[in-house]
């Protein structure tokens, strides 16, 4: 199980067993990437997020020596994981369907980013508080299973959602239900659970106001550059 070091500041009890059970899904067969390829994808966002700085145009890739040879990943998923790391605010989808003209499919594009989005997730939580990181665990054996939601196209994103109702955010990774759960993991405990999100706007959590909650969230949304 992964551990992190003991923090000045303590951690409260439901962001500590979100983020666990999180890492603990890395290293499980998702729908298309086995266990092994999943734990190489926060890898390679790991590696990505202590880099030296690269342009946005300038792919991992095409710098010699930049990529471990002997990473799993073949060298377009490497590029799409950096660009969704440190350039998130450049992405098109002409780049999009660049991705699938070099022999990514929607299904596969969907768990990538989500694993991105939680890699990311945890790891910018711990560095922000000066904390180790959490060990990656061993991959567990077994085949990706492929387990799509029903009923998805191509709706009001690039990719296949399922139909479902409210905010974009809860539709986007929808095609991929085990995916769509971690990403309510994550937010129940680090933002407002989803039940309350559109219910109690004026409960608070952790000392802040449900007002102060959203004031952080869109100033965080900008300085990402995030659409939504």
């Amino acid at each position: 199980m992964a551990v992190m070091h003991e923090p000045s500041l303590a951690i409260p009890a439901d962001i500590a067993a979100a983020q666990h059970t999180i890492v603990a899904r890395w290293a499980t067969p998702g729908s298309f990437w086995s266990a092994a390829q999943r734990l190489a994808i926060v890898e390679m966002v790991r590696q990505a997020r202590d880099a030296a700085p690269l342009a946005a145009w300038v792919t991992p890739s095409s710098v010699e020596g930049l990529l471990d040879a002997a990473c799993v990943l073949p060298a377009p998923l490497s590029d799409a994981i950096w660009r969704l790391t440190n350039h998130p605010g450049t992405l098109t989808i002409d780049w999009y369907h660049q991705l699938l003209d070099r022999g990514l499919a929607a299904g596969p594009y969907v768990e990538l980013v989500a694993v991105v989005a939680q890699a990311n997730c945890v790891d910018r939580f711990t560095d922000a508080l000066g904390i180790a990181r959490h060990i990656l665990p061993t991959p567990t054996p077994g085949q990706p299973r492929v387990a799509i939601a029903e009923d998805c196209e191509v709706r009001d994103h690039w990719v296949p959602t399922a139909a479902v109702k409210g905010a974009n955010v809860l539709k986007a990774l929808s095609l991929l239900p085990f995916e769509n759960d971690s990403r309510r993991i994550l937010s129940d405990a680090h933002y407002v659970a989803e039940a309350a999100l559109l219910g109690e706007l004026t409960a608070g959590r952790a000392g802040l106001s449900r007002p102060q909650i959203e004031l952080v969230a869109a100033r965080t949304s900008t300085l990402n550059e995030c659409f939504y």
